[in-house]
């Protein structure tokens, strides 16, 4: 039994009927070298040997009475992996089908009476090629824990050492013929927070000021966004519970050649594009403004940990330049906002977020719903997340996981989320949207693939990128 954290609580207090709160992690697999399809039966098996190596994944939300704000993360004793496992035949090898079903995964909501995760084997694909969709709860790992999931279950080469094995864990005491739960011993570790948690009251006082001072205090504050600085736009229309999602890849060399030319990084030339096509977008629905977007994005505690599990990360915001016509100027302001963005969090730390969140509990989720469809300014436009990956692809046994792509969560007023993963030698993106806000996510994504064109070619007209030039690493 254990508490959840306040970040990994304020995930799970966000799900609303109408906001699911789990991504969405596909893996496309080449089963040709083994000459037959993988089974869903091979699946439970594997999982049966090694998931007890996670322990979210079979512990369920258990919430009691006067202490809903931050459940209990319990061991479900009626764990049954079937119930977590299906497999689907898409109706048509093509891109439409498969984005579609990946929007009906992402709209339905797991249920909460067993672990938040399930998983679903997809037949049908081009090629004869298969997919994993695993969708996972966010309040159960967030960007970078989900990774070291994948990197545990992998491994570097075909047919290359399988991850020791980790067996499902024995049932607990704690539930009495699966079904009743002893709540008292819940009530009693509640209650033992509770003074804890005012006795810290004021060093999260002190923890506010310090992090306004340093703020204030920060050299570069003006290339930041501030609190509700975004101007409202049509990519924040108010939208219900459907979803879109769109895949795309960009050249991972040809982002890194770009970020040595404008001697910025993949991380803000990455943003640069999302500018870009965030101005092609605006420009299409005439909606052209002299403001800049704002993107918002999560920032690691420790890009190094190798944990499985939760959430540890703060979110920080960033001009993505829009105004801006010249493509390489644009890359430079927005990757000077990206950079700066990064500093500040790193330099008010991650302490009062995570303190903020344990307090606020279900306040902050409670307002977002009705503020998000009449606030005049919102927090951002879009929301992005940038993460290193794999340079070479991952191997389950003799299967090679061709490509790796993760969806995040569409939650308004920003109804736009893009997710990009490097994984063998590419930017992997997976876009999120509502239909009211982004009817055509893959033409959004098609946009970026020309502002990368473009800008490359911009870079070679002025000397500083020679097109023919070999791979360098830059990340």
């Amino acid at each position: 039994m254990e508490r959840m954290s306040g970040p990994d609580a304020l995930m799970l207090n966000m799900e609303t009927a109408t906001t699911p709160m789990h991504t969405l992690k596909l893996g496309i697999l080449d089963t040709g070298r083994r000459g037959r399809p993988l089974g869903l039966d091979e699946i439970h098996t594997a999982l049966a040997m090694h998931l007890g190596a996670f322990p979210r994944a079979t512990q369920r939300v258990i919430s009691i009475r006067g202490h809903r704000a931050r459940p209990f993360w319990v061991t479900d004793n009626d764990f049954r992996l079937d119930r977590h496992l299906e497999e689907v035949t898409l109706k048509g090898p093509g891109d439409e089908h498969f984005d579609e079903l990946l929007a009906e995964l992402a709209t339905g909501r797991l249920p909460r009476d067993r672990p938040l995760w399930a998983l679903t084997l997809v037949h049908g694909l081009a090629d004869g090629r298969q997919a994993v969709v695993v969708r996972v709860h966010h309040a159960v790992a967030d960007g970078l824990a989900a990774l070291n999931c994948f990197l545990h279950a992998t491994s570097e080469s075909a047919g290359g050492p399988l991850p020791q094995r980790h067996p499902l864990p024995q049932p607990s005491s704690l539930i009495a013929d699966g079904r009743d739960l002893d709540h008292r011993q819940m009530r009693a570790m509640a209650r033992r927070d509770t003074p804890r948690l005012i006795a810290a009251l004021p060093s999260v006082v002190v923890g506010a000021a310090r992090t306004a001072r340093a703020a204030q205090r920060f050299d570069r504050r003006a290339l930041v966004p501030r609190f509700m600085g975004a101007q409202r736009t049509s990519l924040s229309t108010p939208s219900a519970h459907r979803r879109r999602c769109a895949r795309s890849v960009l050249r991972l060399a040809d982002v890194q050649r770009a970020a040595v030319a404008t001697g910025t990084t993949v991380n803000g030339v990455f943003h640069g594009i999302v500018a870009a096509a965030v101005r092609q977008e605006m420009i299409a629905r005439g909606e052209v403004s002299a403001r800049p977007a704002v993107a918002m994005f999560g920032v690691c505690r420790d890009l190094t940990s190798g944990r499985t599990e939760g959430n540890d990360l703060a979110t920080a915001a960033a001009y993505l330049h829009t105004e801006v016509a010249d493509p390489i100027e644009r890359v430079r302001l927005t990757a000077a906002s990206c950079s700066a963005s990064v500093a500040l969090r790193r330099a008010t730390g991650f302490e009062l977020t995570d303190q903020l969140a344990t307090y606020t509990g279900r306040l902050g989720p409670r307002a977002r719903p009705i503020a998000a469809p009449i606030a005049p300014r919102v927090m951002n436009n879009v929301t992005t997340a940038n993460m290193p990956g794999p340079r070479q692809p991952r191997w389950v046994g003799d299967i090679e996981v061709e490509s790796w792509t993760s969806f995040a969560l569409a939650i308004a007023p920003a109804d736009v989320n893009l997710t990009a993963y490097s994984y063998a030698g590419v930017l992997s993106l997976g876009l999120i949207t509502t239909p009211e806000s982004m009817p055509d996510p893959a033409r959004f994504l098609a946009r970026m693939s020309e502002a990368l064109d473009e800008l490359i070619e911009a870079l070679a007209a002025e000397g500083l990128m020679d097109t023919k030039a070999s791979r360098r690493d830059h990340i």
